[in-house]
């Protein structure tokens, strides 16, 4: 049963506050008006290494790598009939569950789609295994610990001889990668000749190497880390760190769309089949996936593109849509695809019965060339209905519409109009929509305006003018309200008015789905799909979720009792924390900042329970009722035990127990993503103060996340996050002394 708070009297809970925040205030430092957000949350401890996490879990030992909690189940080996009496289909993939931002279909993200959509066919719902070492796939499988590979595993004599294949999902050319411009870059086989490669010795390109080693006298085959992905090769290339590495195709067109650094130079094997695998007893399975495939022939497309109207889009089941890397349009939240304009094209895409495909052009200028190229369908990416794009694509009927407002610091004085900023500064993006309408403003009003550039994000702005850098800028009230869910250090200064482009209700701006002007099938759906879903139940929730819930915000710290407690969930705590190996009072302090001790508290994402987790990270860990208390902090706990398990061991653990609490409020790819861009920036990768939490806050940046394997993240998020928990819980050391 769940434990309910001590009755204290009304003496002895002020005694308690008052020693509470007695310690509070001695350890946090003042901030400063000017400090923008970010650099806030960087300082919210003033000497954070002095913290008690080393000497409070010095007990722990090591933890343990995480295994996932159905490859520990007794094994099964039933063919379909079988997974149909049991309802699920086991999926086993390599490396973390967030292996890429799916930017333009992505391998991974494809064959988990087809997947989700074969299980759903069959009535079956399909669980992912994450399996940290690509040597354990095939023995993990002929075991009975899953029931389909989906690892890009080519099919070669030897692995016939071990599992059944599928149909070929796609052929691929395995390609040498070298670092572009560096010196004495083979050209051909023959200049292998003496050169090292690096490359995982149970992958195909080691074997491939090999055949090659007649013709390329001392080549060296270097042994690469089972559980290091080819990806990871390749960023070790791109850094100088080894010479060269083989990847697919397919993967390299993945990898250049944010990392440039490197180049494929000749493909060492070539038409190289790339399949799903299953037992070699399970000929059922394979004969159903072997029909979907056909009937789904989806990978053919990928790497075409096509104009084609509504009709060609569902005979392709495919519907490819084009949007932006950003915190309103599409970015990965604890794993997971988030974004408005995201969830309203798979709300279209689910209306269309077809798969949902993202694409993220490098640039937002790139978005309607791309579109008139035909590598997407449909653009989604929170733009405005202007005169001059409507001259290049048609438009949909609005999903929301926008002011354009003036942006300012918060409690600065409030300007009474237009006028009132003359002899101002407006500092505003040269492709911003917004820049036509200052323009055409600022002569009449006497302001200046000054070119950002046109990849500029909005929050990088709002942060300078937080810092009192810059005075004002101009935005959508749509994305402001975005901005203010997690911040409250600026405001709207006024509404500008508009200057004749279209406008739509009550005079306000247009947001709309773009698409080519020759594809009216598409626009009559969209604009039918706009007319129904405008306003409904699941449109609200959506728009509230992303516009309006402000995130709560943890006050310093919670009270801990005179009598040694600290919430109402202490015993419930201690026995799993023990269990784990975890101090109990880090893992209140972490439920606090995550709840409130609330265990009916859901997130914006969708996030339950006193720790906040994902419905389907608990599934995952064996927990489907995250809103009772003791299921909730299992399953937090757990997952918490699990986060230090994926940060690198050699990582001291203090350091490590940083990145485990970043990685489970912003996702473990974000912060393995930040390691990295320590590391170029010439910071310590396995420090979080002063080193990946400054890299975090770069990932803010365009020229940063778009560099990145996971993209855009709010870094101001971890950051805020780490340092409050820990702050919380010197505190609640220097109260519980157990």
């Amino acid at each position: 049963m769940p434990l309910t708070r001590p009755s204290l009297s009304s003496a002895r809970w002020l005694l308690s506050a008052a020693l509470f925040l007695m310690v509070a205030c001695k350890r946090e430092p003042a901030e400063t008006p000017a400090k923008p957000a970010a650099a806030k949350a960087a300082s919210a401890s003033a000497n954070p290494e002095d913290s008690p996490f080393p000497e409070a879990l010095a007990h722990t030992g090591a933890i343990t790598e995480p295994v996932s909690a159905r490859l520990k189940e007794a094994p099964f080996k039933g063919d379909l009939p079988e997974l149909q009496k049991r309802g699920v289909l086991r999926v086993l993939v390599e490396g973390t569950d967030e292996d890429f931002l799916p930017r333009q279909g992505m391998p991974k993200a494809q064959d988990r789609a087809l997947l989700e959509r074969f299980a759903a066919k069959q009535g079956l719902t399909v669980e992912f295994l994450t399996v940290d070492s690509f040597d354990k796939l095939i023995p993990l499988l002929q075991e009975g610990r899953g029931d389909v590979i989906a690892a890009d595993l080519a099919v070669t004599k030897d692995r016939e001889k071990q599992v059944a294949f599928t149909r070929p999902l796609t052929r691929v050319n395995e390609v040498l990668v070298g670092r572009r411009g560096a010196a004495d870059l083979p050209k051909a086989v023959e200049d292998l000749a003496g050169k090292t490669v690096h490359v995982r010795p149970s992958s195909t390109f080691a074997a491939s190497l090999r055949a090659l080693e007649k013709q390329a006298p001392g080549l060296v085959i270097a042994d690469a880390a089972e559980s290091v992905e080819p990806e990871h090769l390749v960023w070790q290339v791109s850094r100088g760190e080894i010479p060269l590495t083989v990847v697919d195709s397919h993967l390299l067109a993945a990898i250049e769309t944010y990392n440039t650094d490197v180049e494929g130079l000749f493909p060492i094997a070539k038409a190289r089949p790339l399949a799903w695998a299953m037992r070699l007893e399970n000929p059922k399975l394979r004969a159903e996936l072997n029909t979907f495939l056909v009937e789904f022939a989806l990978t053919e497309y990928r790497e075409q593109r096509f104009t084609g109207d509504l009709d060609a889009i569902r005979k392709r089941g495919v519907l490819r849509v084009l949007t932006r890397n950003s915190a309103v349009t599409y970015y990965l939240h604890r794993g997971d695809q988030a974004g408005f304009d995201f969830h309203l094209a798979n709300m279209v895409a689910k209306e269309l019965d077809v798969r949902l495909e993202i694409v993220v052009p490098p640039t937002f200028d790139q978005l309607i060339p791309w579109l008139t190229e035909g590598r997407g369908d449909m653009i989604a990416a929170s733009m405005t209905d202007t005169e001059a794009r409507g001259k290049q694509v048609g438009f949909s009927r609005p999903y929301l519409y926008t002011d354009e407002v003036l942006v300012q610091r918060a409690g600065a004085p409030k300007l009474a109009s237009l006028d009132d900023l003359k002899g101002k500064t407006i500092h505003v993006p040269k492709g911003a929509s917004h820049f036509a309408t200052v323009n055409a403003l600022k002569d009449a009003h006497g302001f200046k305006l000054v070119e950002e550039p046109e990849d500029q994000e909005i929050s990088a702005l709002l942060d300078r003018i937080a810092a009192g850098e810059i005075a004002y800028t101009v935005t959508d009230s749509h994305i402001l309200a975005a901005e203010q869910v997690f911040r409250d250090d600026v405001e709207a200064a006024l509404t500008l008015p508009g200057q004749g482009e279209p406008a739509g209700k009550d005079g306000h701006y247009g947001i709309a789905f773009a698409i080519r002007k020759e594809n009216a099938q598409l626009r009559e759906f969209l604009d039918a799909f706009v007319k129904k879903t405008y306003r409904g139940v699941e449109y609200n929730m959506t728009r509230r979720r992303y516009f309006e819930s402000r995130r709560k915000q943890a006050p310093p710290a919670s009270l801990a009792s005179a009598e040694g407690s600290i919430s109402p969930y202490d015993g419930l705590v201690q026995s799993y924390a023990a269990r784990y190996g975890l101090d109990w009072r880090l893992m209140v302090a972490q439920m606090f900042q995550e709840s409130r001790f609330d265990p009916k508290a859901r997130s914006f994402v969708g996030a339950q329970g006193l720790f906040q987790v994902m419905p389907l990270t608990g599934k995952e860990l064996g927990f489907v009722q995250l809103e009772d208390p003791e299921q909730g902090i299992h399953a937090g706990v757990k997952y918490m035990h699990q986060m230090l398990g994926r940060i690198a061991p050699e990582i001291p653990f203090k350091q490590r127990l940083r990145f485990a609490l970043a990685s489970y409020n912003a996702g473990l790819g974000h912060v393995l993503d930040a390691r990295r861009l320590a590391t170029e920036q010439g910071l310590d990768p396995n420090k979080w103060y002063g080193n990946v939490e400054k890299a975090m806050l770069l990932l803010e940046k365009p020229q940063y996340f778009q560099r990145a394997r996971h993209g855009y993240v709010r870094g101001t998020e971890p950051v805020k996050y780490v340092s409050e928990i820990q702050t919380r819980y010197g505190n609640y050391v220097a109260v519980v002394q157990h």
